[in-house]
């Protein structure tokens, strides 16, 4: 299509939700690309623009790159985009990016070889190379023209993290060159592009502001052995030297500031190559065909999707399953008993949400839309129930005690409308046992959402005998629509993650108590490629949890708990040594000031309380140090034969789901792909 003299050229994949840079999709915009090559004196120039509603492109074909078995093919495949964004760039006719939607991968490289950029101010328009998060590198010229534009230090920033880049942000760092609205954008595009072929503007191609710092650190030998020694360190340190992409970003770019284009892409495609046949390249690849899957609903499009949720308990889960589901567009009524109790659980969302307007994450009138989703309510409104009632989901997050959900339960039914969802966000309890007395079974069901839950991504969904489908369909759908990786596990105590966990957390009790430091064992873990060690998250989650996480598995796995004595647990939370929450756990916190924001301090020491109590129980037992191998081994192994026990027993549906849980549920090492 051309109009006015510019070539419209609009991106769309047939019969798919997103573009992608696929096979067809490459051979169809060769064949563009020879058109525009012919220099036809109708087409002044062109504008690449997407005939999906929310996306540009969203990326290479992940398939395709997986489908390569040898560094040469994957080498191969990025030498054939390479050549792509070179004709491109080579153009004399003129091309820019009407960018609106995903613009990630590929799909930025695409629009880094036009000649300006132009982007919608959209909610969803974002722009990154996440490949890193592949265990790749962006391998269509990527690393080579990102630099060139934005800065090497802006540029390794988004290719060493993946972090998606907001419309507003892409156009100070010059990313992008224009941001309009949504319904501007292709005529505004159309004007760049005419401004562009009678030269009253000129290409993107270099930053359009750079300091003396800037030059001193990238146009200087000194200063680009400095710069690039830093983020190596960096890496190093974020990374524990075990993922292989994030060194390669660096050599590339690195290659292409000293030895020019072709020297720089050169590296990029031979790095790419190589990576792409990494044992860790695999990993990361199967964690992203498990959470595309775990977009996918099992049971369907529920026939009335929920748009109303009621939250019971207002503490740190209830407050941000309340968040999660508000900042999604939800209508939310969040419930407790007392006004303090409300009031602590109000603040908690509206101080996670500022932080956000701080970090220029949020605007100010975007967190005040997301405020104004959530009524408070608690016993002393008068018309608390008739509020309530509305709701289509009910999620309870009260105290874990039987008889309160019972209590719960029986309360709910009576005021909801029939056709209400209650859920429980029980992370121990049966939930056979929750809906043993209830007049609807059918509409139980389990939500099980993993703490500090603004933060962590996964969401177990737990059916018992009795749920219908149609009630799991829309505790699912509510799910995916907050943001949530989700997975459906059986109801059998600890359902999935908790139930792998209680035989991990049992070998880390036996490993002190045999002699192990504590902080050796939570380094060891780290050094497996854990987030956190076993110390600091039984700390994180509080001792007071994991014992009941503990004792809840005890008598269903038997024998599987065993290897410790479990009553050093009992003993710290008789002593109220509970962890952060309570200043005081396997290690020693402070509360802090008003200047450091209230922010709890410390971590980094023993807790006295415990060091005593260890030797107690350690005067009971042969004390030995085991090498940091067989710490590793001991604690992975106990939480892996449980997994595959869980697999076996049909808790998990398949291997995939398993992956995303011990990742996404307790940070098990992506790079070994769950």
């Amino acid at each position: 299509e051309v109009v006015d003299g510019v070539a419209m050229v609009r991106l769309d994949a047939q019969g798919e939700k997103m573009n992608t840079l696929s096979k067809r999709m490459m051979a169809d915009f060769e064949a563009v690309l020879a058109k525009l090559e012919e220099n036809d004196p109708a087409i002044k120039a062109a504008v690449l623009c997407s005939a999906k509603s929310d996306n540009f492109i969203a990326g290479a074909d992940i398939k395709m790159l997986a489908a390569c078995t040898t560094a040469a093919e994957a080498q191969a495949l990025s030498e054939a985009g390479q050549r792509i964004m070179d004709r491109i760039e080579a153009l004399k006719t003129p091309v820019v990016a009407a960018i609106h939607g995903a613009c990630m991968g590929g799909g930025l490289e695409v629009a880094l070889a036009c000649h300006q950029r132009v982007a919608s101010s959209g909610a969803k328009t974002q722009l990154s190379l996440p490949e890193v998060m592949l265990g790749l590198l962006p391998g269509s010229g990527g690393t080579q023209r990102l630099p060139k534009l934005v800065g090497a230090q802006a540029a390794l920033d988004m290719m060493l993290t993946g972090k998606n880049i907001k419309p507003d942000k892409a156009r100070k760092m010059g990313l992008v060159d224009l941001v309009v609205d949504p319904h501007a954008l292709e005529r505004t595009a159309v004007a760049a592009a005419l401004a562009l072929a009678s030269g009253q503007a000129k290409p993107s191609k270099t930053p359009k502001r750079r300091s003396y710092l800037a030059w001193a650190l990238e146009d200087t030998a000194p200063g680009r052995s400095f710069l690039f020694g830093e983020a190596e360190k960096a890496v190093r340190k974020k990374t524990g030297g075990k993922y292989p992409a994030p060194p390669a970003i660096i050599a590339a770019v690195r290659a292409g500031l000293e030895g020019g284009h072709a020297a720089g892409s050169k590296a990029e495609a031979e790095g790419f190559g190589r990576l792409a046949v990494t044992p860790e390249c695999a990993a990361l690849q199967g964690l992203f065909f498990g959470q595309t899957n775990c977009k996918k609903n099992p049971y369907g499009k529920p026939a009335s999707p929920v748009q109303t949720v009621g939250v019971l308990g207002a503490g740190l889960m209830g407050a941000g399953i309340a968040q999660v589901s508000a900042v999604k567009g939800f209508a939310v009524m969040l419930k407790d008993q007392h006004a303090a109790g409300l009031a602590r659980g109000e603040g908690q969302i509206a101080a996670n949400l500022a932080r956000k307007v701080k970090r220029k994450q949020l605007s100010p009138f975007t967190r005040d839309v997301q405020l104004a989703r959530v009524t408070g309510l608690t016993d002393a409104d008068g018309h608390w129930e008739a509020l309530l009632r509305r709701s289509d989901l009910v999620i309870e997050a009260v105290f874990e005690e039987i008889g309160v959900k019972h209590a719960v339960v029986k309360q709910m039914e009576a005021l909801l409308r029939p056709e209400a969802i209650i859920a429980s966000n029980t992370s121990t309890l049966p939930l056979a046992d929750i809906a043993r007395h209830a007049a609807r079974p059918d509409k139980i069901v389990g939500m099980h959402y993993f703490s500090p839950v603004d933060q962590m991504p996964l969401l177990e969904i737990i059916p018992h005998a009795k749920t219908s489908k149609e009630t799991c369909a829309a505790a699912v759908d509510v799910g995916i629509r907050q943001g949530k990786t989700v997975i459906v596990v059986k109801d059998v105590p600890g359902f999935y993650v908790n139930r792998c966990l209680g035989p991990m957390i049992a070998e880390a009790m036996a490993l002190v108590q045999g002699g192990t430091d504590p902080i050796a064992l939570n380094e060891a873990m780290k050094q497996f490629g854990f987030p956190v060690g076993p110390i600091t998250l039984a700390d994180e989650v509080g001792i007071d949890v994991t014992t009941h996480v503990v004792h809840n598995l005890t008598g269903d796995l038997g024998v599987r708990m065993a290897g410790a004595d479990l009553t050093f647990l009992d003993r710290l939370v008789e002593a109220k040594v509970l962890g952060k929450k309570s200043l005081g756990g396997f290690f020693a916190y402070e509360a802090g000031g008003k200047k450091g924001g209230g922010k709890v301090t410390g971590g980094k020491a023993l807790n006295p309380k415990v060091t005593a109590l260890l030797d107690e129980y350690r005067a009971k037992v042969a004390q030995r140090t085991p090498p940091v191998e067989e710490v590793q081994h001991r604690m992975a192994g106990r939480f892996v034969n449980e997994a595959l026990l869980c697999l076996e027993a049909g808790v998990i549906s398949n291997p995939s789901d398993g992956d995303i849980g011990a990742v996404f549920g307790i940070g098990f090492p992506p790079l070994l792909g769950g």
